[in-house]
């Protein structure tokens, strides 16, 4: 009696476990499925989101294309009655209208400033472009362009260069201009920018001398380059000039204050030396010894 009331005892506390066992574990199943449904109900709600952001996004765009096309595109208000274009050099503005069909009677909104833009500034010899609508009826643009300042000189070709360095398109007036010799630039071509620093100091000479008004008594007829400490220029008016690359306006401004004296007393030099600090040696004519001043 005894150890069938154990084993009954026993019977009935393991019957408890396992019903409590299999009540755990279909709770856990019932959080898991809870979870993935939430899961699911989560990314179809986004989804949703995404595909209605995306119709009003393209519902907006084709509505703006609409209005855009009723309001400006095809109103007759903004067709163009005056164009205002205007170039600074070679450039004709007839040969703008053409290539760009810039007519009157086009609609202003109907002209792509953005790609006139772009492509004009792909010719070298352009350096800024404005172009812009005048409501209601009037396109302007404006076209400046590059002005050649030397011919740079190397041993497969000539060409002009702006005052950047931009190398430009020949043409007949550069032969007037400065020459400049020396320099080592390989695949020479229009549309190229030279940042050599040889170049570009011959470069700013020639703009100072442009700015500080030097006139014709310091007139650039070449520059060589090739020398590492100083310009060798040689002017118009017969002289060599040696010219030292750093501190080159106040050298510039002893030139200009060497000729003058050099003219007040009748003499002529052949070689006038700027390269020094404090100095200004001068070797007047062909044979005479040097001079300072």
């Amino acid at each position: 009696m005894w150890f069938r009331e154990n084993a009954e005892k026993s019977l009935r506390r393991s019957n408890r476990r396992k019903k409590t066992n299999g009540e755990q574990i279909l709770q856990v199943n019932a959080r898991a499925q809870e979870q993935k449904q939430a899961r699911v109900k989560w990314i179809s709600a986004v989804a949703v989101l995404v595909v209605a952001v995306a119709g009003c996004g393209w519902v907006g765009v084709m509505g703006a294309d609409w209005v855009r096309e009723q309001l400006f595109a095809s109103n007759p208000l903004f067709a163009i009655r005056n164009l205002d274009i205007r170039t600074d050099g070679t450039l004709k503005p007839q040969e703008l209208r053409e290539q760009y069909n810039l007519q009157p009677g086009v609609n202003l909104f109907a002209v792509n400033l953005r790609k006139i833009h772009a492509d004009l500034l792909t010719l070298p010899v352009v350096r800024s472009v404005e172009i812009r609508r005048q409501l209601p009826d009037t396109l302007v643009l404006r076209v400046g362009e590059r002005v050649a300042v030397a011919v740079l000189v190397t041993d497969k070709m000539s060409l002009p260069v702006d005052r950047e360095g931009h190398v430009l398109v020949p043409r007949a007036a550069v032969a007037r201009l400065p020459v400049i010799l020396g320099g080592l630039v390989h695949g020479l071509r229009p549309g190229l920018q030279i940042t050599d620093t040889k170049i570009q100091d011959a470069l700013n000479v020639l703009d100072l001398c442009e700015t500080l008004h030097m006139g014709p008594q310091v007139r650039i007829n070449a520059i060589n380059v090739a020398h590492p400490e100083h310009l060798d220029l040689r002017l118009a008016s017969g002289e060599q000039v040696l010219l030292a690359r750093t501190r080159m306006e106040d050298h510039l401004r002893k030139l200009a204050s060497t000729k003058k004296a050099l003219a007040e007393r009748r003499q002529t030099a052949s070689v006038i030396d700027c390269s020094l600090e404090h100095s200004v040696p001068v070797q007047l004519g062909s044979s005479s010894p040097e001079a300072g001043l």
